[in-house]
């Protein structure tokens, strides 16, 4: 097979030419990172607009960008005649490689912030509010005392973005509901608890007087009222019933448990709440019921860079957070594994 100064093939189609000069075999494309990421976003959303709105770039430059990268390799990555947009064979090819070298890339950056902030003795820890004020005091009591000159971030609202947010405020940790997507290259992973899913109403509400298990059937009748948990806004619960092929629209989401136990004080819905969420709210005139499934519906897990482990710091802190008893509301993954 001939090859061909293209990403090395040839012989076949892979995308039809736009008419430059072809370089000398072996000679190496300026191609930026931002290309790379502008690319991959268009190939996932398929299509230039929807690639500008989640990479928060005009569509102009997005054009931009995607007609420098064919140029600087020669051939067509995209075909737009089709709708939605899609790669062309040599676009297939090339975005295979692209998501290996952004994704290096974005490892090394994670690992080169990570180190910088344990090095100044600094650690920023993503988590939410709710896994910030049950896991975290013990936590950071236990490892300030062991290094008392230690500054901390908790940072309790980036965790939407959690990958971005590693390099971005050069996180040491995070402690987060499980995502649904695998982490990252070169993020480690571990399940710390599960924790059940309860319905929080009025305790004149219909359904505290129907006893203290709801069916899912029962719960979907009235208006929910639900925390989201990811950046796109969905909540937790309504993954869950997606992957169940139910459908739900929340009356209202929110970003706190607090949020959701006042709407509920006020007969504004019927919320769910997850059980550590619980334990330190106000439940004055509320019910707590318990929804009728036997299967723990949250999972927390630790997400760390490997980097952490090379400082003595960042040891301290990763068995501090792995050690921690888990909190009130919470089952040890142990437990839930034999329960099993």
């Amino acid at each position: 097979m001939e090859r061909s100064p293209y990403l090395g093939f040839g012989g076949r189609s892979w995308g039809s030419s736009l008419g430059r000069a072809r370089r000398r075999p072996g000679t190496l494309v300026r191609v930026d990172l931002d290309w790379l990421e502008t690319f991959l976003a268009v190939v996932e959303r398929g299509g230039f607009t929807a690639a500008s709105e989640e990479i928060h770039r005009s569509q102009s430059r997005v054009s931009a960008h995607i007609a420098s990268l064919e140029r600087q390799l020669g051939v067509r990555l995209l075909d737009r005649t089709r709708r939605p947009v899609a790669p062309t064979p040599a676009g297939e090819v090339f975005a295979r490689h692209a998501r290996d070298i952004v994704a290096g890339v974005g490892t090394a950056r994670t690992a080169i912030a990570a180190l910088r902030g344990l090095d100044q003795r600094s650690l920023t820890l993503i988590t939410t509010a709710c896994v910030g004020a049950a896991l975290f005091p013990r936590v950071l009591a236990r490892v300030t005392a062991e290094r008392p000159g230690l500054r901390v971030e908790l940072a309790e609202r980036s965790w939407h973005d959690v990958e971005r947010r590693f390099v971005a405020d050069g996180a040491a940790l995070a402690v987060l509901p499980q995502l649904e997507e695998p982490a990252a290259a070169g993020l480690r992973q571990r399940v710390l608890w599960r924790e059940c899913l309860h319905v929080v109403v009025r305790d004149d509400h219909e359904l505290a007087r129907g006893g203290s298990l709801v069916t899912v059937d029962r719960l979907l009748r009235a208006p929910l009222l639900v925390c989201r948990a990811s950046g796109d806004g969905e909540s937790e619960f309504v993954r869950l019933l997606a992957r169940r092929g139910v459908v739900a629209q929340p009356r209202v989401t929110a970003d706190t448990p607090q949020t959701l136990v006042s709407l509920a004080r006020a007969g504004v819905g019927v919320a769910v709440v997850n059980s550590v969420a619980l334990a330190p709210l106000d439940l004055t005139g509320l019910a707590v019921l318990e929804l009728d499934d036997p299967e723990p519906q949250r999972a927390v897990a630790a997400y760390w860079n490997d980097v952490l482990l090379d400082t003595d710091t960042g040891r301290r802190l990763h068995r501090a957070v792995l050690e921690a008893p888990v909190p009130n509301g919470a089952q040890p993954v142990a437990d839930v594994d034999q329960a099993g």
